[in-house]
């Protein structure tokens, strides 16, 4: 029994043999098909992949980084600077550094000072439109203070690095911020656009003024930094440096001492200066008040600042001379004065009688002097400014023979300077009123036309732009605020030329009639700005007060709330006999023209009047 049964048990196991090496050979090929896995897969990393994840691994412990350029320096027409560069201090944090965003944003929040929501919000919208290794500024222009308490505790800050970028500087004081511009950071919607082709997003650009109109000129060409950096994120070396281009410097046409007048001269007043060279149309000043700080756009902005800069009675941010249209008051009746010289209804001798009133239709419209002037002349009625006269001169002419010749000299239409958001200002037609409102013109508009009130309206640049071509013979010339731009080390420059759009054909006989009485207006004794004449130079002008409410409810200017009051103008240029200066000046709400806004003027002048003599041991040299 025994022999039998181990005979059977031998007997089985031999019959499992060929299960055991089915089952062998198919681990064999389930390890040799693993590992072909593993060798493909590192074929695949070590061969094929070779150079991603080499890159890969180097990001691991180098950044590369864009470093902004310098930008070009702003200079006046005598190469004083008027905006320089100095270094401005970020605050950024680099996403793929940052081990634990809620532990850093915890320690980072108290140091900086701000608002946890707002910062949370700007890197949610930073992350959904910038890439992850691009670095986030959370801060800009942080102050020193805050700066070296940042860096003292940078070691508990992994992610978070200082970033030195170039801002403005403002040697002189904060001269001309509505001309120079101001810097902010660039907008999606600027992103590609002509003056911002080298920008990228985070770059701070101009937004305004020249900053605005030669940002690329100014801001040059980005460098580039390769570091090497430690485990917590600190620079070890600097494995390359592509050095920057600074940007181009500009020269502006603008002599500074005269724009440093122009706006002491404005202190506490709301209202504009410009002053031209007749004979160029350079712009020698233009100076709006309130003025604004720019460098308050380096950082961001708190509501209580942005509410202060757009205060709606103020406007600090609103450049008055190019983007402020006004009635022109009494300024506006040379315009008729060569109108009827031109169209033949007038001429030396033509007067009429001003007994302080002119009714017409169901209205009585007045005479600023009650009494009246008497029988008036051309020379009288510039004089005196008699705004009788002028309803007859003006019903004469009619309102689209009025409107052809303010358009030709310039008016109703943008000057063409080359700032954005010039205000083209308004003259009137009957064309214009039927497109406008849909209705037709009525005479007695004519009449408030006529002495620079109703629906016409100017701007200071189009004034100064208006009289210098009085004063140079009819000619106009482009407003240009640029004189030259040259590269940093002053190997390439290029220089700008007086442009003349046209000129006026006008008899010199007639126009001279038009320039006397101007003449007369500050020289003579009965002239409405006679009390600002100066000492050995002759100036002729033209003073105006424009209305802001009716005549109806008009009272003392004393009485009536500021915003009420009548804006005041005054336009002149000098020397009456060879011009060479023509300066507009606007006070808002400032009363009447020869009180308020020829004092202004009269301070220009005088500025300009000294400089024409240099300094002893000071070399002024004009840039051509």
């Amino acid at each position: 029994m025994a022999k039998k049964l181990n005979f059977k048990l031998r007997s089985g196991i031999h019959d499992d043999i060929p299960l055991y090496k089915k089952r062998a050979d198919i681990a064999g090929l389930l390890m040799l098909l693993a590992i072909a896995i593993l060798f493909s897969r590192l074929y695949f990393l070590q061969v094929i992949s070779h150079e991603k994840y080499k890159a890969k691994a180097e990001n691991n412990r180098i950044r590369s980084f864009r470093v902004q350029a310098a930008r070009g320096n702003i200079y006046d027409r005598f190469g004083r600077i008027m905006a320089g560069t100095k270094p401005y201090y970020n605050v950024c944090i680099l996403r793929q550094e940052v081990q634990n965003m809620e532990t850093l944003l915890a320690r980072l929040v108290p140091l900086l000072g701000q608002d946890e929501i707002e910062l949370r919000l700007r890197l949610q919208e930073a992350s959904r439109n910038q890439p992850l290794y691009e670095p986030i500024v959370i801060e800009r222009a942080i102050e020193w203070e805050k700066l070296c308490v940042i860096e003292a505790q940078l070691h508990n800050l992994p992610g978070v690095v200082i970033d030195v970028v170039p801002g403005r500087a403002y040697p002189d004081e904060n001269i001309a911020p509505h001309l120079l511009g101001y810097l902010g950071e660039i907008t999606d919607s600027q992103l590609g656009l002509p003056n911002y082709t080298k920008a990228v997003k985070g770059d701070m650009v101009g937004q305004s003024g020249v900053e605005a109109v030669l940002n690329d000129s100014l801001s040059g060409e980005a460098g580039k930094k390769v570091v090497e950096v430690n485990v917590v994120g600190g620079m070890e070396r600097v494995m390359e440096y592509v050095p920057p281009k600074p940007g181009n410097d500009v020269y502006l046409t603008i002599d500074m001492e005269l724009q440093k007048a122009a706006e002491d001269a404005l202190m506490d007043k709301v209202g504009a200066v410009v002053a031209i060279e007749p004979d160029t149309g350079r712009i020698l000043a233009m100076a709006s008040s309130p003025k604004f700080e720019p460098e308050v756009f380096a950082k961001r902005i708190s509501p209580e600042e942005w509410k202060k800069l757009n205060d709606p009675v103020y406007k600090p941010l609103f450049n008055r001379p190019l983007q402020g249209a006004y009635p022109p008051g009494s300024t506006f009746k040379t315009v008729l004065a060569l109108a009827a010289l031109q169209e033949g209804i007038s001429d030396a001798n033509t007067s009429y009688f001003c007994n302080g009133s002119f009714p017409f239709g169901s209205r009585v419209f007045r005479c600023w002097n009650e009494r009246g002037h008497g029988q008036t002349s051309l020379y009288r009625s510039l004089v005196e400014s008699c705004d009788v006269y002028y309803y007859h001169t003006g019903l004469r002419l009619g309102i689209d023979r009025i409107s052809k010749y303010g358009r030709l000299w310039g008016l109703g239409e943008k000057t063409g300077i080359d700032l954005p958001n010039e205000n083209p200002g308004i003259i009137p037609s009957k064309e214009w009123k039927k497109a406008r409102f849909k209705d037709k013109w009525h005479e007695g508009e004519t009449v408030s036309v006529s002495i620079g009130q109703g629906y016409v309206t100017m701007t200071p640049l189009q004034m100064a732009f208006f009289y210098a071509a009085v004063a140079n013979g009819g000619r106009l010339f482009k407003p240009n605020f640029v004189e030259k731009v040259a590269s940093a080390d002053r190997l390439w420059e290029k220089s700008f030329k007086p442009e003349l759009l046209r000129t006026i054909d006008i008899a010199p006989a007639k126009l001279e009639l038009v320039k006397n009485a101007l003449t007369g207006v500050v020289q003579d004794p009965r002239g409405t700005a006679h009390k600002i004449r100066i000492e050995g130079i002759n100036m002729a002008g033209k003073t105006g007060t424009a209305q802001v409410v009716k005549q109806a409810v008009r009272k003392q200017d004393e009485k009536m709330a500021w915003k009420y009051r009548d804006h005041a103008w005054f336009v002149c240029y000098a020397p009456a006999e060879n011009p060479q200066i023509s300066v507009s000046v606007l006070i808002e709400h400032g009363g009447h023209g020869g009180s308020a806004a020829a004092p202004v003027a009269k301070k220009v002048v005088e500025k300009w009047q000294e400089l024409q003599t240099p300094l002893p041991n000071i070399k002024y040299e004009r840039l051509t």
